[in-house]
């Protein structure tokens, strides 16, 4: 599970603008929330929000954590801090700070979690290969950016389908 952010027009409206602008990515942009299997087939897309908004209120939004079977293991990155308290089956990375650095084996352990979600990123890249994912959205019209979303989604699976 991973979250993602594309690039949209910038809104003349500064409210809205506003709303929009991700200071991760220093631009306007759109997010969206993904869930992948471990052969890089995407099984779920949230609706597109403002790029400011975070993944976790993304992905509570979407309600879609109390559907997954407790016997699955949910594998999130650090964004998702507070999921597994929804769901008992989780493994997030551990954070480090400064007074308490990680140990050898937490170390170890974040290793194998980033190897396991590195299938998600893969996604997320084999998404975005479609050129309209990758540049600012000019059409205005409603709910055309979650379209363009689940037309590239759609073409990565069939793309993983055919080999």
């Amino acid at each position: 599970m991973d979250g993602t952010e594309r690039p949209v027009q910038k809104p003349k409206n500064t409210r809205r603008r506003n709303k929009m602008y991700s200071g991760k990515k220093r631009q306007t942009t759109g997010k969206v929330v993904m869930m992948t299997d471990e052969t890089r087939r995407v099984g779920f897309l949230s609706l597109s929000k403002n790029g400011r908004r975070h993944d976790k209120r993304l992905l509570d939004k979407a309600d879609i954590v109390r559907h997954i079977t407790s016997t699955v293991t949910v594998w999130a990155d650090t964004g998702f801090q507070g999921i597994n308290k929804q769901h008992p089956n989780t493994l997030l990375p551990k954070k480090a700070t400064r007074k308490t650095p990680l140990s050898p084996e937490q170390k170890k352990e974040n290793k194998l979690i980033s190897g396991i979600r590195i299938t998600v990123e893969h996604a997320i890249a084999g998404i975005k290969r479609l050129g309209c994912m990758n540049q600012s959205l000019r059409n205005r019209r409603p709910f055309i950016d979650d379209t363009f979303i689940l037309l590239s989604a759609g073409l990565w699976n069939f793309h993983l389908r055919r080999d």
